[in-house]
């Protein structure tokens, strides 16, 4: 069993940006042997709900408030640690290197899908990924 995490909009599609912002992810259960899954819920992700400010010194007291660090490494290991801490794969829809290095060299599988995709293509993806 895989426990996948995709990277949504708020139409329930996939993502369009960086996954580390999306505001949700659907939590599903893969079954390897059979290509079925179930999906667990859904997580919440305070990395989302960033309001776009075009005040840079802003944004940065928002983001302190809620302890979230701002870039880099230490900003995936608190999406990984906060959100994310028990996933093997994360769908999405774009990504940067680093937040992509950093999940694979954690043991976490990143995969892209085309952003505004349906869910259930997702899992047309990884059935052709894990033939």
């Amino acid at each position: 069993m895989l426990k996948i995490a995709v990277a949504l909009d708020d139409s329930g599609k996939i993502f369009p940006g960086h996954f580390a912002h999306a505001k949700r992810f659907r939590i599903f259960e893969y079954n390897l042997s059979t290509g079925e899954a179930k999906i667990l819920g859904e997580r919440d992700n305070e990395l989302g709900k960033l309001p776009d400010f075009d005040d840079v010194e802003e944004m940065h007291s928002f983001i302190n408030k809620l302890g979230i660090p701002l870039h880099g490494i230490p900003k995936y290991k608190w999406l990984k640690d906060n959100v994310l801490h028990d996933i093997d794969v994360v769908v999405a829809g774009g990504a940067c290197q680093t937040s992509y290095n950093y999940f694979m060299e954690e043991g976490v599988v990143v995969l892209f899908e085309e952003p505004g995709g349906s869910v259930e293509s997702v899992f047309n993806l990884l059935r052709e990924v894990l033939k």
